[in-house]
């Protein structure tokens, strides 16, 4: 499994779309789940089996995704 932190750009139904913050490349992530709770630039930690397409935006199929709340 490998995990990506990553900023919010848009979310919708099961997609987000998101800006790896190691690299600033934008990646689109696709998951089983609604991503309703997401907000734009929340901080989010997506761990995933490390596959990634070569599509423009890149593509992953997230096992998590967990938002990282600042207090």
């Amino acid at each position: 499994m490998v995990t990506m932190l990553a900023t919010v750009v848009q979310a919708w139904g099961t997609q987000v779309l998101v800006t790896d913050n190691s690299n600033g490349q934008e990646v689109l992530v696709n998951t089983n789940y609604s991503t309703a709770n997401l907000a734009v630039r929340d901080q989010v930690r997506i761990v995933y089996d490390g596959i990634m397409t070569a599509s423009l935006p890149p593509q992953i199929s997230a096992q998590s995704i967990c938002v990282q709340r600042v207090y």
